[in-house]
């Protein structure tokens, strides 16, 4: 229970307006959560969390605080939704400091939650919980850990299976974005804990108003060139040695196609250097970093998605929303998105060949291809909105809080 039934209410003051309003603001049957984000990168859980929060913070039934361990787009975003946050950053502060700044700032909040989305943000939250007295821990599972090598790869067994062990004793509630992911997690969760909310898209935050020619101009493209994208990081799971592959393959049958790589990560330079030594020095795009991703996937006629893993990435998701008929590999939780045939295509193989076979027959048969992004957007709209997860979560937060 709530120890303080209007905080801040002076006595005598009960008949102001202005105290009146924070009183039912405050009241206790709003449930007080905070989420803790890394907020380093603005990728796949960065968004997805902006996203939740933006429509978990016109809901009345909730009290919304954020904790951030970076500056960056992500604090860009929650302050635009007008929550309170805290920053944290983690480049210029140890483990032990960013916890006891973070429980100074918890004490006097009475948080009722704590969502979290990364390892270190998990450990932070159970550590958090037991000190500030936080009856209900809460995390997202975006996705598999990625494999890497050498020393990184101890440190993520180590990381992991700590995880593993909170997520199993100290934790109350496993969002999982896709039932895929559902069934690795509760390998060693019980599987009473893990509950699928699918990713949700803000629709209304989502848009270009560009054409596709607009956006093409801007990006050098010619108005008829077919063009084939990627967008995210570039990473060894995201198979982008297998996006180029196939990228070649295409262009030996439409030699008038590009190509774009959106994004940055430790892949870049091998990618760029692949590229040149193919023939594709011409044709391939590396465009890094864009603030205006959106502009960017309107001037796309396919996404291709080739990655090992996914969970249920955004950047899907705004690609459908954004009229783009999508051929990816049926990994991870794209196959509850993508209705094969219908929404978008999905390939059950690694071979170059087999995805560039696809992204071909999709380039020269514009009405498919129309119909299949009219039907992505449509299954977004319906099943992927921001609203619907926010619901979702909402409902998960008023669970746990029964009968406090």
């Amino acid at each position: 229970m709530e120890r303080n039934l209007l905080p801040g209410v002076q006595p005598g003051a009960i008949n102001s307006g202005a105290v009146l309003e924070k009183a039912r603001l405050d009241s206790p049957s709003k449930v007080r959560v905070c989420h803790i984000v890394s907020g380093d990168l603005w990728a796949g859980a960065e968004v997805q969390a902006a996203s939740l929060l933006r429509a978990l913070a016109s809901r009345p039934d909730l009290s919304l605080t954020v904790i951030l361990l970076n500056q960056g787009r992500l604090a860009e975003e929650v302050r635009a939704c007008g929550l309170e946050l805290k920053v944290i950053p983690e480049n210029a502060k140890g483990f032990i400091q960013i916890f006891r700044e973070a429980a100074r700032f918890l004490r006097s909040r009475n948080i009722r939650i704590l969502h979290s989305h990364r390892y270190k943000e998990n450990l932070l939250a159970v550590l958090l919980a037991r000190a500030c007295h936080i009856p209900h821990i809460v995390r997202t599972q975006h996705g598999l850990p990625e494999p890497f090598q050498g020393k990184k790869h101890i440190r993520q067994r180590l990381m992991s299976g700590l995880d593993r062990f909170l997520a199993r004793h100290a934790t109350d509630r496993v969002i999982s974005v896709s039932p895929e992911l559902r069934e690795h997690l509760v390998k060693y969760t019980d599987p009473a804990k893990v509950v699928v909310i699918p990713n949700g898209l803000d629709v209304n935050h989502v848009s270009s108003a560009l054409s596709r020619t607009e956006a093409r101009e801007r990006l050098g493209i010619p108005a008829d060139a077919p063009t084939i994208g990627y967008a995210g990081r570039l990473e060894p799971i995201k198979r982008l040695d297998l996006f180029l592959a196939a990228a070649q393959l295409v262009a030996r049958q439409v030699p008038n196609a590009k190509f774009l790589l959106v994004g940055d990560g430790s892949e870049a330079s091998r990618l760029r250097e692949m590229a040149r030594a193919s023939s594709l020095h011409d044709s391939v795009m590396f465009l890094g970093h864009r603030n205006d991703i959106y502009d960017v996937l309107r001037a796309l006629d396919v996404f291709l998605l080739c990655s090992d893993h996914e969970g249920l990435p955004m950047v899907l998701l705004e690609a459908l929303h954004l009229g783009v008929s999508v051929v990816a590999r049926q990994v991870g939780g794209l196959g509850d998105v993508i209705q094969d045939g219908v929404s978008g295509v999905l390939v059950r193989s690694s071979d170059p060949k087999v995805l560039a076979a696809q992204c071909v027959h999709l380039l020269v048969d514009a009405k498919r291809r129309r119909d299949m992004a009219s039907a992505g957007r449509a299954r977004v709209s319906e099943f992927f909105s921001a609203d619907r997860n926010a619901t979702q979560v909402a409902a998960l937060y008023r669970e746990l809080c029964q009968g406090m």
